[in-house]
């Protein structure tokens, strides 16, 4: 429970229980509190304070999210031409060149995109193998050419991806932005006086500036709109290479995507990053029994 607050993943129950909280403290304190003047003048500092953090941070986290989500869309690209262009050098070749373009991706889906480093060594085999090509004709010579030059663009993409994901807010920032969340939590209880109104718009208050922490958490994470932008992308791009798509189940029972037809499901029984004994399973998702064998990789 406290993990998927601190991953962002709960949105819902911990802005109700910060809402109720505050405004069942607000209830409780009544009018037993100091100067209200000092009260409203530390509660109007705080809030332009935090306001003009949040509005910073999240326009920072956005543009950050926009631009790594545009780079990996290129990357998949640029990954889908290679397994297109290489069907030139013949099927053994192809379906080489093809299993490496699906085990870098799956390897990318393994981890976190804010882990996006660690499947470098699957990209490196990769473009080895595209490098090691030997072409025999001239259109084999002409697609080996735009091929070495695709994959040292797509180099310099994923060291661009890199080095976005590592532009995560610091804990200094995290720590300042909770400090002047927590303050305006307990000037908000304290302002009402005991009035059910003032409690009520206090809780609501509440509810929201944590809603907002959250928000800014999954932007942070790189998480926001992750369905639209990562998921059914990679989906259809397995699809379009004659694939299953390749889908963690924990990111299917949580809700984040849901996706149809055959898949699959891989599952990870020892701690993040450890993904040496993950189990893969085949799953048609749209039959009625979902038990399938597993294949272990």
């Amino acid at each position: 429970m406290f993990t998927k607050v601190a991953d962002g993943d709960a949105v819902g129950w911990p802005a109700v229980a910060a809402g109720l909280l505050v405004a069942g403290i607000s209830l409780l304190i009544g009018s037993k509190r100091g100067d209200v003047r000092v009260d409203v003048a530390m509660a109007s500092m705080a809030a332009f304070l935090f306001g003009v953090l949040l509005a910073f941070t999240i326009v920072r986290t956005r543009e950050r999210l926009a631009l790594v989500q545009d780079l990996v869309a290129k990357d998949n690209s640029s990954l889908f031409s290679i397994n297109q262009a290489v069907s030139v050098f013949g099927p053994e070749d192809a379906r080489r060149i093809g299993d490496l373009v699906d085990e870098h991706l799956t390897d990318q889906i393994d981890y976190r995109l804010v882990d996006y480093h660690r499947a470098m060594p699957t990209f490196l085999r990769l473009t080895d193998a595209v490098y090691a090509l030997e072409p025999t004709d001239a259109q084999e010579e002409a697609v080996y050419k735009e091929l070495v030059v695709l994959c040292m663009e797509t180099t310099a993409d994923r060291a661009h991806i890199e080095a976005a994901t590592g532009q995560a807010l610091s804990a200094i920032e995290w720590s300042g932005l909770l400090l002047l969340l927590f303050i305006l939590l307990g000037l908000f209880a304290v302002l009402p006086g005991g009035t059910i109104p003032g409690a009520v718009v206090a809780g609501v208050m509440a509810g929201t500036m944590v809603t907002f922490m959250v928000l800014l958490r999954k932007l942070d994470r790189l998480r926001w709109h992750e369905r639209a932008t990562i998921w059914e992308p990679t989906a259809r791009l397995f699809r379009s290479m004659g694939r299953d798509p390749y889908v963690p189940r924990d990111v299917i029972e949580s809700g984040r995507f849901r996706p149809s037809g055959v898949v699959r499901v891989v599952e990870y029984p020892d701690p993040y990053p450890d993904r040496s004994s993950k189990i893969v399973k085949v799953v048609d998702l749209d039959a009625p029994d979902l038990q399938q064998p597993a294949v272990t990789s």
